[in-house]
This record gives C-alpha cells, sequence and structure tokens, in this order.
C-alpha cells in the first residue's frame, strides 16, 4: 500500500484542486479610430469687406483668402503574433473623403491644379487637412520585438526627432525602410534606420520624394530658386539615421535623458542632432532643464542647394500647482540659429531685388534660402550680391509644424520658415485630476531679422483644449475625444523700408481646427 502511495506521488498525481489555467492571449489584435476635423483659415485679403489696412498708406493686396475644410477619414490596424517568439505581422488601411465637388479629387489639388488658385473670390480649401479624398494602406510590415531588440520592416509610423509621423490632421505621414532598436543594460540603447521612401500626411503613396523636394498638398515644397524643367519635383535616397541615447533607471529620483542623432538624407543634409533633459524629482514642482542643438551641412548632389546651419536651445519647466483641481506646468523655452551670408556675383537667370530683399530666379541659385526673410543686396558699385541663408532644413516636417524645437507653434516655427533668429516661447498646461480635460496655452515670439531688415518680427499664441469622454486609463484611449485648437499670428513690421514689398508672409491669421475622434 505504501509503495503504491509513493509511485503516485512520485507520478505528480496527487489528488488536489487544479490550478486555473492562464487563457492563451489572442494573437490578433484589431484597433483604430475615425476623425473628423474642420478647419477653417482666416487670412487677411484684399477681397472686398476683408482687406486689411495694417498701417497708414499700407495696404496688404495678397491674393489670399480665407480658406475651410471638412474632412472624415478612418483608419483600421490589424496586428498579429506568432506562437513561439516575437515575431509579429501588421498594417493600416485609411480612407479618408470630403464628399462635395469636383476638389475631391486628388489630381485637381496637384502643384498649379483647379483646386490650389487661391485668387479671389476662390475659397478653395484648406489642404493641410487636405481637402480631397485619400486612401492608402499606409503600414503594413513585418515585426519583432522581444527582449532588448526591437525591429520593423515594411511600411511603417516612424518617431524620430525629424523624421516622424506628424500625426496633427487626417492621417500620419509614414515610411518605407527598415527600423532596429537594441537596448543594453536597461539604460542605453541604440538605434538604426534606412528608409528608402515616404509618404506625406496629404499624400496616399509612397515616393522618393521629400517636403523640400516635391510640391506637397498644404504648402511650402521645393522653394523658387531651385528650379527644375517642366516644374517637376526631384527625387532622392531617402535617409539613415544612427541613434544612441541614455535614459536613468526609473529607481532613480533625478533623472537624467540624453540623446544624439545622425541623419543622413540623400542628396540633400547631413544632420547632427544631440537633446538632453534633466529633471529634479527630489522636489515636489519636478522642475526640468532641457537642452537641444546640433549642426548641418548640405550634402551629395545638394539638390535644394547650400545649408550651413547651427542651432542650440534651452527650455525650463516646472510643476506650478498639483492639488485636487489637477496640475498646471509651465514651461519657457529658447531657440537660436545664428545668419550667414556669402557675397558672389549672382549667375545668369538670377536677380535680386534691392527694394523687396528677394531673390527671382529662372535659373538654380544653389542655396537653402529663408521664407518670408531678408535673401539678399546688391552692390551696385561692385556688382557683388550678399546672400543671407543659414536656416535650418528639415526634409521630413517643413511646413508641419511638427519638428523639435522648443518654440514651435501651431501654424509655425524656425524651421518651417527655414530661416535663422531667435525665438521665445512660453507655455502652461493644465490637466485635470482624472486626465479627461487638456487645455494649453502658450505665446511665442520670433525675430528673422538681419543687417538687411533688424527687426523682422513675428508673434503667435495658441490655445488648445482636449476633453475625454471616457475615463483615461493606461495605455491607449479608447473612447471619443473632443478637441479644439486656435492660433492667431501677426507679423507687424513686415514691410520693406520702401514700402514695396511686406516679408514674412500674411500680416494677419487666424487658424480654427475642431476635432472629433472615436478610437477602439
Amino acid at each position: 500500500m505504501l509503495t503504491i502511495l509513493a509511485g503516485i506521488i512520485a507520478a505528480g498525481v496527487v489528488a488536489q484542486a487544479s490550478p486555473t489555467p492562464t487563457p492563451t492571449p489572442n494573437p490578433l489584435t484589431v484597433s483604430g479610430y475615425v476623425r473628423s476635423f474642420y478647419f477653417t483659415r482666416q487670412n487677411a485679403s484684399n477681397n472686398p469687406g476683408v482687406r486689411f489696412d495694417y498701417a497708414p498708406g499700407a495696404k496688404y493686396n495678397g491674393n489670399a483668402v480665407n480658406q475651410a475644410s471638412f474632412n472624415t477619414g478612418a483608419d483600421l490596424h490589424g496586428d498579429y503574433h506568432f506562437a513561439g517568439g516575437g515575431w509579429h505581422i501588421g498594417g493600416d488601411f485609411f480612407y479618408g473623403n470630403t464628399f462635395g465637388g469636383p476638389c475631391v479629387v486628388p489630381a485637381n489639388h496637384a502643384h498649379g491644379g483647379l483646386c490650389v488658385t487661391q485668387v479671389p473670390p476662390n475659397t478653395n480649401a484648406d489642404d493641410t487637412l487636405p481637402g480631397f479624398m485619400m486612401a492608402t494602406f499606409d503600414q503594413a510590415y513585418l515585426a519583432y520585438k522581444q527582449g532588448p531588440v526591437d525591429g520593423t520592416v515594411g511600411n511603417m509610423f516612424f518617431n524620430s526627432p525629424w523624421a516622424n509621423t506628424s500625426d496633427s490632421r487626417l492621417k500620419p505621414a509614414a515610411f518605407q525602410g527598415a527600423d532596429i532598436g537594441y537596448k543594453i543594460n536597461g539604460s542605453w540603447n541604440v538605434e538604426l534606420a534606412d528608409m528608402i521612401e515616404f509618404q506625406n500626411r496629404t499624400s496616399a503613396t509612397f515616393g522618393q520624394s521629400t517636403l523640400l523636394t516635391s510640391y506637397p498638398a498644404g504648402g511650402g515644397g521645393l522653394a523658387g530658386n531651385i528650379v527644375v524643367p517642366g516644374g517637376r519635383g526631384i527625387n532622392t535616397g531617402g535617409f539613415f539615421m544612427g541613434k544612441i541615447g541614455y535614459a536613468s533607471p526609473k529607481s532613480q529620483t533625478n533623472a537624467l535623458d540624453v540623446d544624439g542623432y545622425l541623419y543622413s538624407v540623400s542628396d540633400i543634409v547631413n544632420m547632427y542632432w544631440g537633446d538632453a533633459k534633466y529633471t529634479f524629482g527630489s522636489s515636489a514642482m519636478k522642475p526640468y532643464l532641457a537642452l537641444q542643438g546640433g549642426w548641418e551641412n548640405n550634402a551629395g548632389a545638394s539638390v535644394v542647394g547650400k545649408i550651413a546651419s547651427s542651432l542650440i536651445g534651452a527650455q525650463l519647466g516646472a510643476t506650478a500647482y498639483d492639488g485636487k483641481l489637477g496640475n498646471v506646468v509651465v514651461t519657457a523655452g529658447f531657440d537660436s540659429i545664428p545668419w550667414k551670408n556669402d557675397s558672389i556675383y549672382l549667375p545668369s537667370g538670377v536677380s535680386c531685388s534691392d527694394s523687396t530683399y528677394q531673390i527671382s530666379a529662372k535659373k538654380t541659385l544653389a542655396y537653402f534660402l529663408p521664407t518670408g526673410a531678408p535673401q539678399c543686396y546688391t552692390n551696385a558699385a561692385t556688382g557683388l550680391t550678399n546672400v543671407y541663408y543659414g536656416g535650418w532644413a528639415s526634409p521630413y516636417t517643413d511646413n508641419y509644424a511638427t519638428d523639435p524645437l522648443f518654440t514651435t507653434q501651431i501654424s509655425q516655427g524656425m524651421a518651417d520658415r527655414r530661416a535663422p533668429g531667435n525665438s521665445y516661447k512660453i507655455g502652461a498646461t493644465w490637466t485635470s485630476r482624472n486626465k479627461r480635460l487638456v487645455l494649453i496655452a502658450s505665446d511665442a515670439w520670433y525675430n528673422y531679422g538681419n543687417a538687411l531688415l533688424s527687426n523682422l518680427t513675428t508673434n503667435e499664441w495658441n490655445l488648445d483644449g482636449t476633453y475625454y469622454l471616457n475615463p483615461v486609463r493606461k495605455g491607449a484611449y479608447k473612447g471619443f475625444l473632443v478637441r479644439y485648437r486656435f492660433a492667431s499670428r501677426t507679423i507687424p513690421n513686415g514691410f520693406t523700408p520702401t514700402g514695396s514689398g511686406y516679408l514674412g508672409g500674411l500680416p494677419l491669421f487666424k487658424y480654427n481646427r475642431a476635432q472629433l475622434q472615436y478610437t477602439f
């Protein structure tokens, strides 16, 4: 008997309550969103009744008109994890439609097309949304994530300071290529990425162009001083990115995060970038100091011209209030990019206006020039022209206002103006205790002046409010949200001394963005 009992025990079949088996996780996950936007842009215009007489005797006579866009899009994401390892595949399909008129067709919004000419009384759509239909598989990838390794190949949403998804419109921007990261001892990490094609946020196709070498819907694009036969864009070979970073262990009271990046954008620019943030966690206010900076130079065929830029920035922040009503974080930031100038003889087909300080080119002048800032002045005695440049070139965030600079606002920042100068920004963010209401207010000042026009300033203040209808928990938010953003931008002194021109863009600009979204 004892022998039989001992045998049963050894076999592990003693009668006892069996543990509840852990359910096998579902290898397939499905998520997505439905998102509606209504954008309106109020511009200084020469239409009757809306002309903006900024100063006595100085009437703004541009052809800009007020614009509006309404568009709704849906994104469906699926991801399937294979058994026995970290491999998984996934993808996204996005569809958006304005459901109205000939301008729903994307081809009518091409460079110089029917639905982009803003001549009064036309009121064509705000194509930054955009104002037309899109359908695309913007993600289709094979990925591996296990232990310290995290890698993806295919079409993907990619995030880094100067190449990111820019998800502030109907759909994110996407990239095609490969990305792999590796964590070392939990604190250090390295990442390598090679992206060969790009799909901007107002496009439904991948291609070998950038925001600096094409004519993306919504503005920006290839500069007027880079002349391409037939008005076409320029294809390049994508970019390579290398990163090394350090993050303090979560167990430490004070936290240090440091990152260094190299971007090599084929035939455009080599960029060296770094950022750091130190948080004093021992204080109830959790103050922090953040720094950023880098330099860049033209590379390869230099298809957008000579680039020579350097940047330095700093930001201070702290929790000013943390109580029953929620918490308030305040920040103050600064960025600076020095001007450069060369003294040259202009090539045939290129001229400089000494009244507006702008370059006019029928043939390429190979410089990365500022937008809406003084570009040139010709010495009549010597025939030499001083060309002013030095702005930060950003092939994958240009004109998106989604770059990492501390002073970028809703509608514009220094990288979007492609101009050197100095900028300052203050802001405050209030988050309710249940995290369902977030209110942001900020004010920024930019001075793009140089030796030709020393006080060319721009001011923009923003209001941004988001309300989550469902409780906010850890992980991706699921449920309805309502968001409203407002931007007011003024340029008080953009007229040239002779009064024959204006710089900096529209003297008066107001932007409203209403968003309704359901995530599942």
